[in-house]
């Protein structure tokens, strides 16, 4: 009996997945646990592994295709097995809505209906000389599933579009030729008309574009973040912290750690540890609004995520019971999964479950910023550059350090005094950093 391969859920927030290569072809044999592809979520590329042994009868999407969890992938089963009934019932519910590989058996299941008005029909009919565009036949436009979302999304009309598919069907090459093909504007020739006493008509020069397919982890920063912006109320609590003793401190431990062959701490793990160590002293702050449950969730643990900018755009990779662990090791972990988040190789279990986010742009030169809340987290801390500024010291002015930190505060949750104290802990850890290691 053949079985559907669907696409599982491969993150707490991910809705849909992109399959970005194949790692089996059609006819192979294959057992539970091997990998037949590579999916891309909005978080990392996973591999996709089978639960039965079989034969890969179908691979119903091409590489790059987006598919909603649940939806169809591949068909297993016996060898020669008919595998166009899972492929009808899935186009036909919408599950499958990734475009099938082209084949001999491609089958006009996903077509939807179109309202024709026969005298318009007969008014516009296609003479000789105009090409015929969008198959429709019996008042049905024969396209696949992928191309119509496609279509949607650039507002294009599939009954302009010629298909290049069987019985021309329109498939997702011609909306992305479409997609990518010039205006008619751009393509006319402008014609120059001279008039008596006035110069000649002047050509509107029209720009081009690049047009970027927008990756899983990008819709969901998208779908996340402006979630938290509208719908949490953000407030904003800023510190600039003198930084001399820091730096101090810093550069000792790090003569030790290359003694001992171990990591390099850098000011980020240092304000992990304070972070921590504030958390555990600031219970609402390590704290969650849960609008669903009507509920507050204060964290008996201290999981502190750091924001990572990667190609696509940011993921938050979780030191988890940070408040229990040495800067050595804080910074040995951050280094790994850093390193991995930038290769999309984490796994969900390490970027998931964060109780509180750091997000550091310093080393680009940012003196100072407010960052969006990483939700469930009730706060945020935004990280600035560390600045050699003129300060007074007991009436003179001397050179200093000072580096501006933004705590965003989820009001539902920490109100303003509770949010000041915490970065007054935070001071108090960063200013003196010897106390972190006690």
């Amino acid at each position: 009996m053949a079985i559907p391969v669907e696409m599982p859920k491969m993150s707490d927030t991910m809705e849909e997945g992109v399959v970005v290569a194949w790692m089996a072809e059609e006819g192979q044999e294959v057992s539970a646990g091997d990998v037949i592809a590579q999916v891309e979520t909005d978080k990392a590329t996973m591999d996709l592994e089978v639960y039965d042994d079989g034969v890969l009868l179908k691979r119903a999407v091409e590489e790059g295709a987006a598919v909603p969890i649940g939806g169809l992938i591949a068909v297993l089963g016996s060898k020669g097995e008919d595998v166009s009934d899972i492929l009808a019932r899935y186009a036909s519910s919408g599950d499958g809505s990734a475009e099938p590989v082209s084949s001999t058996q491609d089958q006009d299941v996903s077509v939807e209906p179109v309202q024709v008005d026969e005298k318009i029909a007969v008014a516009t009919a296609p003479t000789d000389s105009s090409p015929t565009t969008g198959p429709v036949q019996s008042g049905r436009l024969k396209s696949s599933p992928l191309a119509r979302k496609l279509a949607d999304d650039h507002g294009i009309d599939l009954s302009s579009v010629t298909g290049s598919g069987p019985d021309g069907r329109i498939v997702k090459k011609d909306i992305e030729a479409r997609i990518g093909a010039p205006s008619s504007k751009a393509r006319e020739a402008p014609t120059e008309r001279s008039h008596i006493g006035s110069p000649p008509t002047q050509a509107l020069v029209e720009g081009g574009y690049e047009v970027v397919r927008i990756s899983q982890m990008r819709k969901a920063i998208s779908r996340r973040l402006s979630e938290s912006k509208f719908t949490s109320p953000h407030f904003y609590l800023t510190a600039d912290l003198a930084m001399e003793r820091a730096v101090a401190t810093r550069k000792q431990m790090n003569e030790i750690t290359e003694e001992q062959g171990l990591a390099r701490i850098s000011f980020n793990d240092l304000i992990t540890k304070a972070c921590a160590q504030a958390l555990r002293e600031h219970r609402w702050v390590n704290a969650s609004y849960m609008e669903k449950e009507g509920e507050v969730h204060l964290h008996h643990d201290v999981h502190v995520a750091i924001a990572v900018a990667i190609d696509d755009g940011l993921i938050t990779p979780v030191i988890r019971h940070a408040d229990q662990k040495g800067l050595a090791q804080i910074a040995a972990e951050t280094k790994e999964l850093a390193e991995r988040a930038r290769a999309k190789q984490l796994q969900p279990e390490e970027y998931s479950g964060s109780t509180f986010t750091t997000s550091n742009l310093g080393m680009f030169g940012i003196d100072d910023f407010t960052a969006i809340i990483n939700p469930p987290n009730g706060c945020i801390l935004a990280i600035g550059a560390i600045r050699d500024v003129p300060v007074v010291e007991n009436g003179e002015v001397v050179a200093g350090k000072r580096m501006k930190i933004t705590l965003s505060c989820d009001h539902r949750v920490v109100d303003g005094a509770s949010g000041a104290r915490f970065l007054k802990s935070v001071r108090h850890y960063i200013e003196d950093p010897i106390t972190l290691l006690l």
